[in-house]
């Protein structure tokens, strides 16, 4: 990379305009920076003792439709609140021409003057204008606090729709924290950038037909106070959710929507070839709809909806799904303490006892809107089980069933390199991801996700997939987040003949049969869905038959271990 210094001797002030080869660029808006690289054009700011948020480097790229700006300081914050004290502004000279626009710093004629926390913007043309986040096309991410941020601004963009945003092919960019009077460049220095035209990669949308039919396809969709109730919206969903097709959907904000009705219409929408047709349970503002039998529930969680899902015979395991609408906006505390909680019942899950037992290797997903928009320790939390309030919910532990993390799918737009989930341009936030999959992905692996925004699609896409443009912003403020998932074979070390081991009749009245394969010494023991141990019995052959007439109707689980400390677990309904 060649630095090409200008030296101009002003009045008082030897000016330094520090100009960096520029190169275009895909970047991806999307919080995770791993296509920001050295190559690209960077500022990094000279080392002093400050106190509170420090500027440590600028990166500044483009292709045809955006600037590109990423942000790197010393610790996190939150770009759009005061969570960290914090005054940021981002100043752009965008016709390079030091007496126009207001006078920010020597060399600086600032045409627009972003205050991130104010969610404005100053339009200093003629005449002046406060302008929106939206007229800029301005994206930002991530939402949650964090020491490096990436923004993209319109390149086409006529804020005030007089004057375009950008007249010259050279802009110069200014960040300044006037918390603590910390800027980047520093006084007497100028950052010039030069638009490099030279066209990136085409991104290449997204697909939304499943590739593999096999594969469980989870749809998240906030549905805007009970859109499936009103009769203006329910035309949008019905075609924005016939054309993605799901097998298990978790909807939100159906407060005043009955599982009876979402149900209704997933029969109509999609006709099963079975007796029961889809099934729908509700918790509070949660909707789980799967076309499959929803076996047991959980309703102990805040704002969250456990439920176990019996897959057919095709898939080796059963599915334990979580539907989640996590409080909104400032609630910061609340927000983690349902994270903890979430933390606490997985790890509860993975042990014999408490108010849940999974048979091991059982996969997970955990879906919805989660209103991150503050600490990321909440986030952290969910996908590490950093369990914040100890004393309540205990020591936290990583929550795979290979004591790793679990994985937040990376969700792209499908026609977009973007990962934003919301978009409300009148709100003055800049559109973000709210909307989140995190799964096991020791038991599952993601072939395929995606968002959905009919308004950015092609005619021809849209026609493609029986969509009309105004669909998603018709129906919801939220886009529709979907993700694929097979089960990954290798699940489970427990030996052949034991995971081949069989359980007859089921459902039973009473009598069980168990047939194990081949002769060993196993322990056999009966749980309710608790967790709690309601019969145990040792036996050194190969089959045995358990009486379990006095037993109350319901859904029991059986474990089988043996001598070699192998285990499996069948489920069994007693009439």
């Amino acid at each position: 990379m060649n630095l090409k210094t200008k030296i101009f001797y002003l009045p008082l002030l030897l000016l330094f305009t520090l100009t960096l080869q520029s190169q275009s660029s895909a970047i991806t808006i999307d919080g995770l920076f791993d296509d920001w690289d050295a190559s690209l054009t960077t500022y990094t700011d000279t080392n002093t003792a400050i106190s509170g948020i420090d500027f440590i480097e600028l990166q500044v790229t483009n292709d045809d439709e955006f600037l590109f700006i990423k942000i790197k300081a010393n610790i996190e914050f939150d770009l759009t609140d005061n969570l960290i004290a914090q005054q940021v502004r981002l100043f752009l000279d965008t016709d390079n021409n030091a007496n126009t626009g207001y006078s920010i710093q020597t060399g600086y004629g600032s045409e627009v003057g972003i205050i991130f926390k104010e969610l404005f913007a100053h339009y200093n043309v003629s005449p002046y204008s406060e302008i929106d986040f939206s007229s800029l096309k301005l994206r930002a991410a991530p939402t949650v606090t964090s020491n490096e941020f990436e923004i993209a601004i319109g390149r086409h963009q006529i804020p005030d729709g007089i004057n375009p945003l950008f007249t010259s092919p050279t802009l110069k960019i200014l960040l300044k924290n006037d918390e603590n009077s910390d800027k980047i460049p520093n006084e007497g220095l100028t950052f010039s950038y030069t638009f490099d035209d030279t066209p990136v990669t085409p991104y290449t949308p997204i697909d939304i037909i499943k590739s593999n039919a096999s594969d469980i396809r989870l749809l998240a969709y906030n549905t805007l106070f009970n859109g499936l109730d009103d009769t203006d919206r329910v035309d949008n969903f019905e075609h924005i959710i016939k054309a993605i097709s799901p097998d298990v959907v978790g909807l939100t904000e159906c407060w005043d929507t009955s599982a009876a009705h979402v149900k209704s219409l997933f029969d109509t929408w999609f006709p099963l070839s079975t007796a029961h047709g889809w099934y729908a349970e509700k918790l509070g503002g949660l909707i789980t709809v799967s076309r499959w039998e929803i076996i047991q529930q959980w309703t102990s969680l805040t704002r969250q909806f456990p439920v176990l899902i019996d897959l057919p015979s095709t898939y080796p395991t059963d599915l334990l799904f979580t539907n989640a609408h996590l409080n909104c906006c400032d609630a910061d505390d609340l927000r983690q303490d349902q994270g903890d909680q979430y933390a606490a019942f997985i790890l509860d899950a993975k042990s014999p006892g408490g108010i849940i037992t999974l048979a091991e290797n059982t996969p997970f997903m955990y879906s919805g809107d989660l209103n991150l928009v503050g600490y990321s320790q909440q986030l952290t939390t969910l996908k590490t089980g950093d369990i914040q309030n100890t004393a309540t919910y205990g020591t936290g532990a990583l929550l795979d069933w290979d004591d790793t993390a679990l994985k937040e799918e990376n969700c792209l737009q499908t026609e977009l390199r973007m990962a934003y989930t919301w978009r409300s341009d009148n709100e003055g936030f800049p559109p973000g991801k709210l909307d989140f999959i995190i799964f096991s992905d020791y038991t599952l692996t993601a072939q395929k996700s995606f968002v959905l925004q009919t308004e950015v699609m092609p005619d021809e896409r849209l026609s493609l997939y029986n969509l009309n443009a105004f669909d998603t912003g018709s129906a919801s403020d939220h886009f529709p987040v979907v993700a694929d998932f097979s089960i990954n074979t290798n699940l489970s070390t427990v030996p052949f003949t034991l995971a081949e081991s069989t359980m007859y009749p089921n459902p039973s009245k009473g009598v069980v049969h168990i047939d194990l394969k081949t002769s060993n010494t196993y322990t056999i023991q009966v749980l309710n869905t608790f967790g709690t141990i309601l019969m145990t019995r040792s036996i050194d052959s190969k089959s045995t038959v358990l009486n379990l007439e006095s037993f109350p109707s319901g859904f029991y689980l059986i474990s089988i271990q043996n001598a070699e400390g192998d285990k499996v677990i069948h489920k069994l309904i007693k009439n």
